[in-house]
This record gives C-alpha cells, structure tokens and sequence, in this order.
C-alpha cells in the first residue's frame, strides 16, 4: 500500500470520525506533505494537523483516529517511497478531489464501489442491519463502535457550539442607545444558561432486539459528558436497573451481564412491554422530572399482551421529552403484535433505526 492510499484512507477514516474534510482541505494536506520528511512523525503529524483541522473541538478525535492510523511501522516503511520520484509526481500532480458515493476520490486508481461495500466487497457495518444471525456479524458490529461514538461526540459538540452562541438583547441595546441618540454603540447580549438533561434509557432486551438495545445504550454511556445524568433499566416481562453494569465493565459486555445479573424475566418470560411500564411506572416515578428525557428502545412487539399506553401518557405529563427508537423497518410497524402507533401517540418522536447510520442519525438529535 503506497502512501497514496495510506493519506487516502486516513481522509476517509476521519470523515467517519465526524471530522469535516473538504476536498480544498485535502489538496493542501497533499502539497504540505511534499515540503517534510515522511519518516519524521512530528513532521508529518503537523503537516495533517494544520491542513486538516480547522476547529480545535476536532483536536482530540484527530489524535485519536492518527495514532490509530499511523504507526511506527508506517513511518520507518515510508522512507522509500519519499525518494520515489513517482511518488513524488503523483503527489504533485493532484489538481482535483472530489466525494462521490461518500468516498473521496484523489484522482489516482482507488477501489471502486459505493458507501455501502467495504474494500474486502463485504457490506458496510454502517449499512448492516440489526437483524444479525451470528456472532461474528455482532463482532463487526462492534468493532466499528469506536467510530460511530466519535462521530456522534463531534456531532454533540458541534451542536452545544451552535446552542452556546449568545443572542442579542434588543430591547436593553435600543433602551441604551438613547444615552446616544439612538446609535447602539454597545451590544448587550442575552446569558444563555442550557442545562445538561437527565437521561432515562428503558431498554428491550429480548432475544430479538438485545444486540440493538445493547449497542444503542452503549453508545448513549459513551456520549456521558454531554449530560447531567444517565440511569439506564432493561425489560423483558420485568424491569430493572442496570446503570451500575454499566459502570461495571465495558458498555459492550452489558449484553453478557445483563441476563446474568438483572431482574428482567418474569412470569411469563414474553416480552411485555405494558407489565414493564407499569413496573417501571410504580417502581421508579421518582427518577421523573422535568428535566429528565426518556430514551425507550425496542420493536414494541408485545406478544398481544395490553400495551398499557396510559403509563406513557402519564410519563409525558412529568418528563422534558420521551423518544423511542424502533430497530424495525418502518414497513413492518403497526403488523401482527406491533404495538407501535399505539405508544407513538405519547412520544415526541418515534425513530426508525434499522441500520447504524439510522441508530447514529437518531441519537445525534437529542
């Protein structure tokens, strides 16, 4: 792999990250690279850096995603190829940069196929549906956790930027500027005070959704500094708590813990969403507040047990917003036991999150 492909790549890997790389971005990153020595890795790392990122919020996912990309190997292998003058000349020659089908094309011979296929031909874990039938499809999933959690962590930061900025208090500048004839010579700025919200996450951890409601919490304890608070309750046909698993081990090896060590099998072992509600509704109405914002995952298949929708509607009346998010195609809800529409009712959005990219798209939104 020549250090075309190396520069290609890590381009690639960065936008996956959430890093905004533009086609502008990536050209001077290209011509910056002929003026240092490749096997100095101070040299090349400022090279990237100050081509690359343009907003220091990025600096910490950059770091990451470089000394994961480029290792010592890379740096001692990359010496002959400084002194290649067809290294050199195609560096140099490199006039265009364009994304087409989410890849970015440097103009020199790159792999071809869409977003969706990975360079081995196989489907992108991005693109893979949770419906998975083996382990090691669970295992792909899983090693792509890293990047989406970056992805949604610059996603988060680049919305609490945008709330952050002030906004103008009209009335005290007009009411100062008659001091001077009307000219707003200073602008007074309104305090914007946003509170981090309290996350409640109600988990479906059932054979046919456990994978997704597992993933789904982990990525929402990775993004934990964006909030106040994260209590987190898996069900079957009973609920319990299980923020202390969390807290306990990795937020991957919940799926192996939870059975285990949670109260989530009742009577009837179904799943039951309206007896969880309930339960949960009895048991923990005092973790409800206005400030709290209810996450609820699961196919809200519910065995043609009551769906109890009322303790959704009285949740509503006492929480900032109640979201769910449905690991079904949008196609299937409402058949057979869905119960779905009959909860959308008491929810501020209900989500389809068939894939990873519809999961990270979802979260990204709280």
């Amino acid at each position: 792999m020549t250090i075309l492909h190396n520069i290609q790549g890590f381009f690639e890997e960065l936008r996956l990250a959430g890093v905004p790389i533009t086609p502008s971005q990536a050209m001077d990153c290209c011509q910056a690279l002929l003026q240092v020595d490749w096997t100095q890795e101070d040299y090349f790392y400022s090279a990237l850096f100050s081509t690359l990122v343009k907003d220091y919020a990025y600096g910490e996912i950059f770091d990451q995603v470089f000394h994961s990309y480029f290792t010592l190997q890379f740096f001692q292998s990359s010496a002959p190829e400084k002194r290649d003058p067809i290294i050199y000349r195609q560096l140099n020659a490199i006039e265009q940069i364009s994304i087409s089908g989410g890849q970015m094309a440097m103009g020199i011979s790159q792999s071809q196929g869409g977003a969706a296929d990975s360079p081995g031909g196989t489907k992108n874990p991005l693109d893979q549906d949770f419906r998975l039938d083996s382990m090691s499809d669970i295992h792909q999933l899983e090693a792509v956790f890293p990047i989406i959690a970056r992805r949604l962590a610059a996603k988060m930061v680049r919305k609490r930027n945008r709330n952050n900025l002030a906004k103008i208090d009209f009335r005290r500048t007009i009411r100062n500027s008659m001091s001077s004839g009307g000219v707003p010579i200073d602008l007074f700025t309104t305090k914007k005070i946003r509170e981090k919200p309290v996350i409640l996450a109600l988990c479906d951890v059932s054979g046919s959704v456990m994978t997704f409601s597992c993933f789904s919490l982990a990525l929402i304890a990775s993004l934990e500094r964006f909030f106040r608070k994260i209590d987190s309750f898996a069900f079957i046909d009973e609920i319990d708590e299980v923020s202390k698993l969390l807290l306990s081990g990795h937020p991957l090896d919940l799926r192996n813990h939870v059975l285990k060590h949670a109260r989530v099998v009742g009577a009837s072992g179904y799943t039951d969403y309206g007896v969880s509600l309930k339960a949960f509704h009895q048991r923990y109405r005092n973790y409800l507040s206005h400030k709290s914002t209810v996450l609820i995952f699961g196919d809200a298949r519910n065995n043609w047990f009551n769906d109890e929708s009322w303790v959704l509607q009285e949740m509503k009346k006492n929480v900032r917003k109640i979201y769910w998010f449905n690991p079904e195609p949008q196609r299937n809800w409402g058949l057979g036991d869905s119960r779905i529409f009959e909860y959308q009712k008491y929810c501020t959005q209900v989500f389809e999150c068939s894939t990873l990219m519809q999961l990270e798209k979802a979260i990204s939104q709280l």
